[in-house]
């Protein structure tokens, strides 16, 4: 894909991984402009070396699940860490199964600007975009 880069399983960086909890197979993708609005926050907020993006799912929301993104110093206990387009990305297994081949892309406008997610696991969701269902 053009101004893309994924993962398939298998490279995760070697100081933080747990490739035994990502399923088989795993794949995300970081677009260009998500991956410049991440090396953006972590600078200016003044995160230490090694922060990145924590990409999650967390339970709630009017469809089931949401999407839980957010700038960490580095990744959580059961998290495996890649480098995505630059930058790095936190993903612990219960998210795993529900974002694999998920695209994260960044969108900003006058009416906003956020995190999008084309998530090919979603069988359902709401208006608001971060409230998904799957099957």
């Amino acid at each position: 894909m053009y101004g893309t880069e994924h993962l398939k399983g298998g490279k995760e960086l070697a100081t933080k991984s747990h490739p035994e909890t990502i399923p088989a197979g795993f794949i995300l993708t970081v677009t260009d402009k998500a991956a410049a609005r991440v090396a953006h926050a972590i600078e200016e907020f003044d995160f230490p070396d090694g922060a990145g993006l924590r990409v999650g799912i967390t339970d709630g929301g009017c469809s089931g699940l949401n999407y839980d993104v957010g700038i960490a110093e580095g990744p959580g206990d059961d998290d495996t860490a890649f480098v995505l387009n630059g930058v790095n990305v936190f993903v612990n297994p219960f998210s795993a199964q529900y974002i694999s081949g998920m695209e994260i892309d960044w969108v900003s406008s006058m009416q906003e600007s956020r995190f999008v997610f084309a998530n090919p696991n979603e069988t359902g969701g709401c208006g608001c975009g971060v409230s998904f269902t799957v099957d």
